[in-house]
């Protein structure tokens, strides 16, 4: 027991560290807001910071994405299969981020639009450019996942699915560039303090939005090395069942 536990906290160190950095951010944010040393604008809301969350899930899932880019290329050209595991565990973080990032965002909107209301349309607009090609880029990878699962063959697989994790990662920027090229409601930063349609942001928000992403960020690190550490396991029995149903 005693030997284990080094090892159970050194592999673990990242989850401690990105999980502590979340919990010292968050009470700064709510103490902060709390006694309106964070200003957001008139009216200074507490659910503004909201903000925090959603950009950081934004983030994650657009640097996700990246990663199984990277990483699918990679495998196409060496072959090696860490480079697969890579790219499909990232997609795993990046659907469940990028969906944090739509719920968050549609609370941020809700929050921002002055409607304050229940109705779909009060979290919702199909107009909104970001909005909606977030939700393709979404769909898109969670039909990866879906694809990859229903190929049995390993190596027709890893192939197929890179190809195709290759082949969706234009909906990446297309979701990030959209705010640009489309029409949206999407709020923009500026350090103008009441320009309409704008978030006034100041060093103290920008300082909390980095120890934010920094914290996601070794999270995203640990989510991939464990989901890394569970295929192998799993590759690891499966190859001892056969070696078993081979012997019977």
């Amino acid at each position: 027991m005693t030997k284990t536990l080094p090892k159970f906290l050194k592999t673990n160190l990242l989850l401690y560290i990105s999980t502590a950095m979340l919990l010292i951010n968050l009470t700064l944010i709510i103490v902060l807001t709390s006694f309106s040393l964070i200003v957001w604008g008139d009216p200074n809301r507490t659910v503004y910071m909201i903000f925090f969350y959603h950009v950081s899930g934004a983030w994650i899932g657009y640097f996700s994405f990246g990663v199984s880019v990277l990483s699918h290329i990679l495998y196409l050209r060496n072959k090696k299969i860490i480079f697969s595991r890579i790219g499909k565990n990232s997609i795993i973080v990046g659907v469940f981020f990028t969906a944090f990032a739509l719920i968050t965002g549609s609370l941020w909107y809700n929050a921002t639009s002055g409607s304050y209301g229940s109705r779909p349309e009060d979290y919702w607009q199909w107009s909104d450019g970001r909005q909606t090609m977030t939700f393709v880029l979404l769909i898109s990878y969670i039909a990866f996942l879906i694809f990859r699962s229903m190929v049995d063959e390993k190596e027709k697989r890893d192939k197929l699915s890179a190809a195709l994790g290759i082949a969706l990662f234009p909906t990446v920027p297309l979701s990030y560039f959209s705010a640009i090229i489309f029409e949206t409601l999407h709020v923009l930063i500026n350090p103008n303090p009441g320009e309409a349609g704008h978030l006034y942001w100041d060093p103290l928000k920008i300082f909390m939005l980095l120890f934010n992403l920094i914290a996601m960020t070794l999270f995203f690190v640990f989510v991939v090395k464990k989901l890394g550490d569970l295929d192998i396991a799993k590759e690891e029995l499966e190859i001892l069942i056969q070696k078993k149903l081979m012997e019977a």
